[in-house]
């Protein structure tokens, strides 16, 4: 899943459409709350294994506090389970600064990594990998 970015030409252009569709659309359209977040999908598979063990994903956020997701292997296709920050992890935050990752299977520390979020333009949050 590819992080999410706020596009000021998409906007434009959806804007554009709107008010190309005439009045009526934007009558209909005055009541839609448009909210949109960056993520980030983690995903970790052995290639050698035959069969995919479930990953446990631990997420330091920048004040220090951890979240935890298990990604359980799915068999339509895509060996690896995929997990997503912050939707699938219970007391995730989004929140300006850095953020680690570690991924275990078994217990074992498999892979590590890092992303941040960063502010941008208008107050939106722009996800940055590390």
């Amino acid at each position: 899943m590819e992080p999410i970015h706020f596009c000021p030409r998409r906007l434009a252009l959806a804007t554009a459409v709107l008010l190309a569709a005439g009045t009526p659309a934007l009558a209909q359209t005055a009541s839609v709350l448009y909210s949109a977040r960056p993520a980030i999908a983690l995903s970790v598979s052995d290639k050698m294994a035959t069969r995919q063990a479930p990953v446990e994903f631990t997420v330091t956020m920048p004040g220090g506090q951890t979240t935890k997701a298990t990604a359980a292997p799915r068999s339509d296709g895509e060996r690896a389970g995929t997990v997503h920050y912050p939707s699938d992890f219970g007391n995730a935050g989004t929140r300006v600064g850095d953020y680690n990752w570690t991924a275990r299977v078994g217990g074992k520390v498999v892979l590590t990594g890092r992303f941040a979020y960063r502010p941008a333009q208008g107050g939106q949050m722009l996800f940055v990998p590390g």
